[in-house]
């Protein structure tokens, strides 16, 4: 038997818990091109090489910057903090033309509307 919380907002809800795992998983992406691009020769289109193996790095580094923003946001329940480090994530995606980066960008804004996460953030103790 489940108990259903008193209090909305108190704890962290499966929305929010999905946007940390995208974002994570997209640092896991980008360092996973990286290692293709750097050591077994992938091309995609005109990326190739070691200017594209730097390309993911520099990347897969924003990513992580702005994966600590968007964990701070969440233990800060900064509501403002957490959507601009997503706007901020989606603008590291555009140099290389991170396709999924865009996308997981994109559903983690989404998801900052969802109710739960709106309660979460609004919860004062």
């Amino acid at each position: 038997m489940t108990a259903i919380d008193p209090t909305p907002g108190a704890s962290k809800p499966v929305t929010l818990r999905m946007i940390f795992i995208l974002n994570a998983l997209k640092i896991v992406l980008a360092f996973g091109f990286f290692a293709a691009f750097k050591f077994y020769g992938l091309q995609v289109g005109e990326l190739a090489g070691p200017q594209a193996a730097n390309l993911m790095l520099n990347t897969m580094l924003g990513y992580m910057v702005t994966f600590a923003c968007i964990v701070a946001s969440i233990l800060k329940r900064s509501m403002i903090g957490i959507r601009a480090a997503i706007a901020v994530d989606f603008l590291v995606s555009i140099p290389a033309t991170a396709v999924i980066g865009f996308i997981i960008s994109i559903i983690s804004m989404g998801l900052t509307f969802a109710a739960p996460v709106r309660a979460y953030f609004a919860y004062r103790a």
